[in-house]
């Protein structure tokens, strides 16, 4: 399964942030457990609706699942409209979030 994890950073030390407002996001497949970058500073930036226009982005990666530390309200309705599973995590890394994940530690919001 493909995951993309919001972060500020590009491995799987970095730690998670916010979803619309992140720099980055890793994508981790768990079946090879390879990695992917992609960037987000286009969204850092906007004014209005880089929630929704991140959820766009990630939608188009291929990305199965969604793990955050923070999400907003339309970014949610938005990748639920499209059948993406969204995680909330309080973990300190990408790593450690996906530990939590494949250990069925998180509940989908």
């Amino acid at each position: 399964m493909k995951l993309a994890l919001s972060t500020q950073g590009k491995t799987l030390d970095s730690v998670l942030s916010g979803f619309g407002r992140c720099r980055y996001f890793v994508l981790y497949d768990t079946d090879t457990q390879e990695t992917e970058v992609m960037s987000n500073e286009s969204n850092m930036t906007a004014g209005r609706g880089a929630g929704t226009r991140t959820a766009q982005d990630v939608v188009k990666t291929g990305a199965e699942a969604i793990i955050t530390s923070q999400i907003g309200p339309k970014a949610i309705s938005y990748l639920k409209g499209k059948d993406m599973p969204v995680y909330v995590s309080a973990a300190q890394s990408v790593e450690q979030a996906v530990q939590e994940y494949q250990q069925g530690q998180l509940q989908e919001v």
